[in-house]
Order: C-alpha cells, then sequence, then structure tokens
C-alpha cells in the first residue's frame, strides 16, 4: 500500500497532537512556587506556570526534547526530557535570582544561600556548561565579573579539587572583593559522579568558622553539556584575538544563540592550555553586552581550604 502525501499529516501537524505531556515545577532558590514564569520546549509549544508554580507541556512526538524556564528577575534554566520515558512525570526547575553587579560589591547580605548564585555565574550561561574542554584535578581559574558598562561586580574562583575512587566530585568556589586578597567567601561543594547533583556543600564566609551545610536533593539544576559537534557548529570565527586581564590569548569565537535577541560568547583560547578552555564568555542582547567573565588567572595547584576531605 502506498500511502502519499495528502492522505498521511506532516510531522508539524503530528507534533500538536497531545500524545504524552511533562509537568514542569518552577521553584525559586527557597523552594517557593515562582507563578508566571515562561515554559517552552523545543517542538514549539509555550506555557506559563500557575499560582502553585507548575505547568503541563504536551508532546506530539517522541525522542528527546528540551524545555527552556525563563522568569523574571531570575536566571533561565534548561532540561532534556524524553518521551515516553518521562511521559507524566514531574520535573523540577530552581532558578535562581539574578544579581545585580552593584550588589555584588559585597554590601550583600551574606545570610542569603550564596552558592547557588555562583554557581549560576561560574558554571553556568543560559543552562549550558560554560565549559568546552575538562578541568584537571587541580586545575583553576579566576574570573572577573562585570557588566555591560565594564564595572566589575566581584572577582571569582572555581577549582577542581579531587575526584573520589566512587567518581564523586570535590569542586570549590572562592569570592573576592576588587583589589584584596582574602576571600569572603569559600564554598566546597561535593558533586555526584558526572557533577549530576551536589550532595554535601561545606562554606566559610569571613572570619567565620566553616561550616556544612544541609543539601537537599533536587537543590540543583545540572546544565546541559553541549556535544562536540554543537560546539564546532557555532565557531563563528577561528584565531581570534582576545585581551583579558591575565593577557592576549588566540582564541575561537563560538556564538550561540540562547534565547530570542539573546546570544551567549564563548572564547576557546587555542594558543595555550587553559582549564575549561574558555577565557571570556559574554550574555548580549544583540550587540549590547549584559554581563562577561573574563580570565585573570589559572592554575593546576588548587587545594582544599576547609578540610573538606
Amino acid at each position: 500500500m502506498i500511502i502519499t502525501g495528502c492522505m498521511m499529516p506532516g510531522a508539524e501537524m503530528l507534533n500538536k497532537v497531545p500524545i504524552n505531556s511533562v509537568s514542569v515545577e518552577v521553584l525559586d532558590q527557597e523552594g517557593n512556587p515562582i507563578q508566571g514564569a515562561q515554559v517552552e520546549a523545543s517542538n514549539g509549544r509555550k506555557t506559563t506556570t500557575g499560582a502553585d508554580g507548575t505547568a503541563k507541556i504536551r508532546f506530539g512526538s517522541l525522542g528527546i526534547h528540551n524545555i527552556a524556564v525563563y522568569a523574571d528577575n531570575y536566571m533561565p534554566n534548561n532540561m532534556i526530557v524524553t518521551m515516553p520515558a518521562d511521559n507524566k512525570k514531574t520535573v523540577t526547575a530552581r532558578l535562581t535570582g539574578e544579581v545585580q553587579m552593584a550588589s555584588l560589591n559585597f554590601g550583600i547580605n551574606m545570610n542569603v544561600n550564596m552558592y547557588p548564585m555562583m554557581f549560576n555565574y561560574l558554571f553556568t550561561g543560559y543552562g549550558y556548561e560554560l565549559e568546552v574542554e575538562d578541568y584537571p584535578e587541580g586545575g583553576w581559574t579566576q574570573w572577573q565579573i562585570s557588566d555591560g558598562e565594564g564595572e566589575i561586580g566581584t572577582i571569582m574562583k572555581k577549582g577542581f579539587l579531587k575526584e573520589l575512587d566512587n567518581g564523586q566530585q570535590w569542586w570549590q568556589i572562592v569570592m573576592f572583593e576588587e583589589d584584596e586578597d582574602e576571600p569572603v567567601y569559600i564554598a566546597e561543594v561535593l558533586f555526584s559522579e558526572e557533577r549530576q547533583q551536589i550532595v554535601r556543600l561545606r562554606e566559610k564566609m569571613g572570619d567565620s568558622e566553616p561550616q556544612e551545610k544541609p543539601v537537599s536533593e533536587g537543590w540543583y539544576s545540572q546544565p546541559q553539556k553541549l556535544t562536540q559537534e554543537s560546539i564546532e557548529g557555532a565557531v563563528a570565527a577561528k584565531g581570534v584575538s582576545v585581551q583579558v586581564p591575565k593577557g592576549t590569548f588566540t582564541a575561537d569565537l563560538i556564538d550561540f544563540g540562547v534565547a530570542p535577541e539573546i546570544s551567549l560568547k564563548l572564547w576557546r583560547v587555542t594558543s595555550e592550555s587553559v582549564p575549561g578552555g574558555v577565557v571570556k564568555s559574554s550574555t548580549m542582547e544583540g550587540e549590547e553586552v549584559i554581563s562577561s567573565l573574563e580570565l585573570i588567572d589559572y592554575g593546576t595547584n588548587a587545594e582544599s581550604m576547609l578540610n573538606s576531605f
């Protein structure tokens, strides 16, 4: 039997058939529901969360789908679902509030949960990993974070401390005030294998003693790891010169469109080996810079500062 095109609906029509669905629960970093968050799926469906912070997305096709979550004054989040394996499941997106650069000059309330904020700046860009290469054990990088006008908000450092025999990894984040050598905040975090979850968190604020902090399941949303093909496909220019506080590097410019009119640009270094492989990243709206991370220094001798292991 031959089925002609006029007898068989196209993929676009099939995609409108609500065969499978997931519920997306959108919470802030304290676990409170966020009403009015926009939830978009890669099949083109869009919806917003209700008063309980949840929204349902339907899928008419099988396979892997990306879901992006946006809300005013929050960092976006991305997640992956697979149909039909995830049909009728509830997935949780935890959003961290965006921090104005001026507030990072440590007029900040140090009683807030600091790590989610810093994780968003140092590990993710619009829900995607900022690293295009692996960190070696002991590898560290130090960054200045600035706004669209070039005003430096803060200095942060991240390092891969140790991989345990079971595949879990200890990572470290250190925050400095500009032109100061002594850290004002230190966090050491134990990730599960392949950094899928945070399972322990130790932190030290200012002159206080280190503390073991409570970590609940589902608190951490793993950033999406880019495929090598996607990275190579986004290379906009090769062998460009980029100047950052550490110096001048030769790099490939990687340019992703992550939302309407929003792009994430990464400068992948080719002139020397840098942990993570990136010396600069910028989030841009059109030609306007929203925020940037620029490399100050790097090395391979990161050690625990909190006797975490």
